[in-house]
């Protein structure tokens, strides 16, 4: 006889081995294991909030107490511009009248850089590309005290250079369209036979811009000089509407003039003394950029009124370099141009400008040496200053020949 619970000794089984009693243990067996699931689950997630707590905590207080040590490629990443982004946009917006909207600034910044570091070639110098970049260059470091300097101490920094560039660009762009808004509703109205410089300003909103060049009063201005009261053309806007006349930019508009200019020598006399001229000038240079204590008007300053009346009297939705057959980048150097092939013309004119807008009559203190271009283009101007050059070397033959 065996003793029960005995190591080595013989046991009997004496539980109930019927299939009722195994499919009971079986259902108890299942309901502890949910249980025990259950457990294990609420554990671990108690556990996993503890430790996730734990490690949030930890990496404020690295962040806080270890940031400046940290390695560089670990440091948090700064989303603010760099300092020296931030205030180059009110720069462009003095900036947009003294160089005008056809060059960009990053390639103006760019050519000075390489002028000034001694990078480029000296055969570039007599291009008249180099020439305007050049001076383009000269007039945006002159016009704000440190700004050379800073570019200069950078010229490696590429991003700071594209940064700088770039803000100063949106600044330009900003004040480019907000001189297109004053002068939208107002320079139609400004077009009247009695207009004068003091005129008030008058607002005329009656014609669309989509039919401006359809109305005879706008037309009128943007006409070419040499096509008024012109008998070879009667009816330049029924011309120009059925497409047989073409206005290009090498042309003169009237809009330059006085309102009974003739074709004629005297129009290189009063080239850029139209009324209409002179009065957007004023509400451009005298509007929301104006500067206080602002130097004197220059020929891109001119130019670029020129190129705001010609784009508000157009058809043209948006500022771009071409309106149809127009280009405008082409009719601001043609301006500029005026200036550098008659020293006179442009002394007068700078102190009519100066006159009207600042109320002094200062002209250019030192005149430009005229640059030949590359590629002459004889216009309506060059015509009619060749006919008075002709005229005075004739007469002055007859005298000496008496």
């Amino acid at each position: 006889m065996s003793t029960p619970n005995a190591p080595l000794g013989d046991t009997t089984n004496t539980s109930d081995t019927s299939p009722a009693a195994a499919t009971n243990e079986l259902a108890k067996m299942r309901v502890e294991l949910e249980n025990m699931k259950g457990l294990v689950a609420g554990f671990t997630k108690k556990n996993r909030k503890g430790k996730g707590k734990k490690r949030k905590q930890n990496a404020d207080a690295s962040t806080s107490d270890n940031e400046n040590d940290a390695p560089a490629s670990n440091r948090p990443k700064k989303s603010t511009p760099p300092e020296h982004e931030q205030d180059f946009a009110s720069h462009g917006c003095i900036i947009m009248h003294f160089i005008g909207p056809y060059e960009s600034i990053k390639e103006i910044i760019h050519h000075g850089l390489k002028v000034d570091t001694s990078l480029l070639d000296d055969k570039m110098d007599e291009s008249i590309q180099f020439r305007r970049l050049t001076e383009s260059w000269t007039i945006l470091h002159q016009k704000f005290a440190g700004l050379h300097s800073l570019l200069l101490a950078n010229h490696k920094n590429l991003e700071l250079i594209q940064s700088i560039s770039r803000q100063i660009t949106f600044g330009m762009e900003g004040a480019r369209s907000d001189d297109s808004g004053t002068l939208k509703p107002r320079v139609v109205g400004w077009s009247d036979e009695d207009l004068g410089p003091n005129s008030k300003i008058i607002l005329m909103p009656a014609i669309s811009k989509a039919t401006r060049l359809s109305d005879p009063k706008v037309f009128a201005l943007i006409l070419p000089l040499e096509f008024k009261n012109n008998p070879d053309y009667p009816d330049p806007l029924a011309l120009y509407n059925a497409g047989k006349l073409t206005i290009t930019s090498l042309q003169y508009p009237c809009f330059l003039y006085p309102f009974d200019q003739l074709n004629d020598e005297s129009a290189l006399d009063t080239a850029l003394s139209g009324p209409v001229m002179l009065q957007c000038a004023k509400a451009i240079m005298m509007g929301r950029h104006r500067i206080d204590n602002r130097p004197q008007d220059t020929p891109r300053v001119i130019a670029y009124i020129a190129c705001q009346v010609r784009f508000n009297l157009s058809n043209q939705q948006f500022w771009n370099k071409m309106g149809g057959d127009f280009d405008y980048e082409e009719f601001f150097w043609l301006i500029v141009e005026l200036f550098e092939k008659d020293a006179e013309f442009a002394v007068k004119t700078i102190a009519l400008y100066n006159c009207v807008v600042l109320g002094h009559s200062a002209g250019l203190a030192t005149a430009r040496t005229p640059t030949a271009s590359s590629a002459p283009v004889i216009n309506n101007m060059d015509r009619l200053q060749a006919a008075r050059d002709a005229r005075l070397a004739a007469a002055a033959s007859s005298s000496s020949s008496v």
